[in-house]
């Protein structure tokens, strides 16, 4: 089940999102006959942390929006109850956060309800395990941490708390009120859209939403919520669940060393983190009770289903005067809850799902090497430009079908290079790069033969040293001109066409020079000739035109007809297009 959506007419293949891809669970795949690469989601390696939606430039990645599937809820008469996640007060462009309950109710939800209560019933349930003296624990509010460790890391599943999400909590108890009531989340995480289908959340809520979404449903349907009174969420009202959020809030919220002073806790939220955390936690070198793990850098307030664009402090503040100002004075998390689950309630199971791995021989990987000029361990630079962390990595990828050789970026510029110099080399002209101070940048291997000195002795050279004066005052004239220039010019006893234009994106100026001395030479071969061979004819005519004068005198004919052909094949040979070579002069660029 696809819970991101791609829109391959928005993919520009950047491969950002697999080069921020914490797991690396994007692919990259030929679509169709196109020679275009584009990327796909690998199912069974996505944690749904979302990093992917938030890179990318083009919003190419979207989560899948359920937003048609609560309208149906609600038109088929269903009672449908909005449980928030406490970050909404940082991540909603709210003047006052409770205006937001009244959003909800216009938008159609029966109660609106906050899910920092479903929070406060995780948190007194690990306080429990906590005071047992069975951890060390990670805890398991975060879905993308629990998909991280069942699909990445499944030797840390023993320390994962056995304890649901707040939100499947929280769900649950609002199905104990009323069992046919449909339970929505609105939250910032994509990985909730997956959540809600596992086995062990059965019973709790039916679909998740991002804000983003719930936002785009609010702006559809015309609410002006600036306009809105505000009112309150519907019981019960929660306390230090509220901080959920952020990095230790669920610590705080048990009561649990002090939030994030103790040599007992420890705590990280980003994948990169919590991955380093989980390896020290497994290797047994931790010596804690209990981790608190969030994938998103700074928590939830970082989730990529935010609205606003604040910074994760400024959204950490404004949670924090949310919570003074529902909850003022409340210090600890030692207070009774009015309403409880049954304890089976809040407990869960998990699963190995880590992907099984294939091996690779090792004389397939360096074949795939190979393919991208990699022979030998100093040609792999290891530099990440891929996506990968090495270049082996990269090649296991291509093995799989994950990956393709040609994204290596070092070895693609590197042919690119080598093949526009092969084809530059290849030209039949000289071609020099001309700076807008009149040196010389580059020259291609004609210019030097020309030139008669080595590339080192040219670059840096003034163009005024190697070529004709008229050449170089031209070159002055058009310093940011956006004309061609093209002309003919004698240079060391040889005659060339000269082409002058700028490439302005390295501010510089082109030279292209293509001998024409030997077309020259056969035209003012095949000139002479026809002025030899007129000579000759002129001469023919002259003592024809004797002969005729003489032989018309004996005969009494007359001479006219006989000069006016042959002086009209005079006149034929004269009118021969004119053969004269002229200077060149400068026209624009549709020349």
């Amino acid at each position: 089940m696809d819970f991101i959506e791609r829109t391959p007419a928005k993919c520009k293949d950047c491969y950002k999102c697999l080069r921020e891809c914490p797991v690396k669970a994007i692919q990259v795949v030929q679509e169709g006959s196109s020679p275009e690469m584009h990327v796909k989601i690998i199912e069974d390696r996505c944690i749904l942390d979302g990093k992917c939606i938030s890179v990318c430039p083009q919003n190419a990645k979207q989560p899948r929006s359920d937003i048609k599937a609560i309208k149906m809820m609600m038109s088929r008469g269903y009672k449908v109850a909005a449980t928030v996640a406490p970050s909404f007060a940082a991540l909603l462009p709210l003047e006052n956060p409770l205006q937001l309950p009244s959003a909800l109710r216009k938008l159609g939800f029966s109660t609106v309800s906050e899910t920092a209560y479903g929070a406060e019933l995780v948190a007194k349930a690990q306080r429990n395990l906590f005071d047992q003296g069975k951890g060390p624990f990670i805890t398991s509010p975060c879905p993308a941490v629990v998909n991280l460790v069942e699909k990445h890391y499944p030797e840390a599943i023993p320390y994962l708390t056995p304890l649901v999400s707040p939100a499947v909590a929280h769900g649950r108890y609002l199905k104990s009120l009323d069992p046919d009531m449909k339970v929505v989340f609105i939250g910032p995480c994509v990985a909730k859209k997956e959540e809600c289908t596992r086995p062990d959340a059965a019973l709790s809520f039916d679909i998740a939403l991002t804000f983003r979404e719930l936002w785009s449903w609010i702006e559809e349907e015309g609410i002006d919520v600036i306009s809105l009174e505000s009112s309150t969420f519907d019981p019960p009202y929660p306390d230090l669940g509220r901080l959920f959020p952020t990095e230790g809030g669920i610590l705080k919220a048990a009561g649990i060393g002090n939030g994030a002073v103790s040599p007992r806790t420890a705590m990280a939220s980003g994948i990169e983190d919590c991955v380093d955390m989980i390896s020290y936690l497994t290797a047994g070198k931790a010596a804690v009770d209990i981790v608190d793990l969030m994938a998103c850098d700074g928590g939830c307030l970082g989730g990529p289903g935010a609205v606003n664009e604040l910074n994760v402090f400024a959204r950490r503040q404004k949670l924090l005067e949310y919570w003074e100002t529902m909850s003022p004075g409340r210090t600890t998390g030692d207070r009774e809850l009015p309403h409880a689950l049954p304890e089976p309630q809040l407990y869960r199971n998990y699963r190995d799902r880590k992907p099984r791995r294939i091996e690779v021989p090792e004389e397939e990987i360096q074949k795939i090497l190979a393919t991208t000029g990699k022979y030998s361990a100093d040609d792999e630079l290891n530099c990440g430009a891929c996506g990968y962390q090495s270049c082996r990595d990269k090649a296991i990828a291509c093995y799989n079908g994950l990956a393709d050789p040609v994204m290596c970026i070092p070895y693609m510029r590197q042919r690119a290079e080598s093949m526009a110099n092969l084809i530059v080399s290849a030209i039949p002209s000289a071609i020099f790069v001309v700076s807008c101070e009149g040196h010389i940048l580059d020259v291609n291997r004609l210019a030097q033969v020309l030139a008669e000195r080595p590339l080192h002795d040219l670059l840096g050279e003034s163009i005024d040293q190697i070529m004709p004066p008229e050449v170089c005052s031209r070159l002055r004239l058009m310093l940011g001109d956006e004309d061609v220039f093209r002309g003919l010019v004698e240079f060391d006893g040889r005659w060339f066409d000269v082409t002058i234009f700028p490439e302005p994106t390295q501010r510089a100026e082109v030279i292209i020079l293509t001998d024409r001395t030997k077309e020259i030479q056969d035209r003012e071969h095949l000139s002479q000739l026809r002025n030899e061979t007129l000579a000759r004819v002129e001469q023919v005519i002259k003592k024809q035109m004797e002969v005729a004068q003489k032989v018309a005198g004996l005969l009494g004919e007359t001479t006219a007809e006989t000069k006016g052909t042959l002086s009209q094949l005079v006149k034929i040979l004269k009118d021969e297009p004119n053969t004269a070579i002229g200077r060149g002069e400068t026209r624009g660029p549709e020349d």
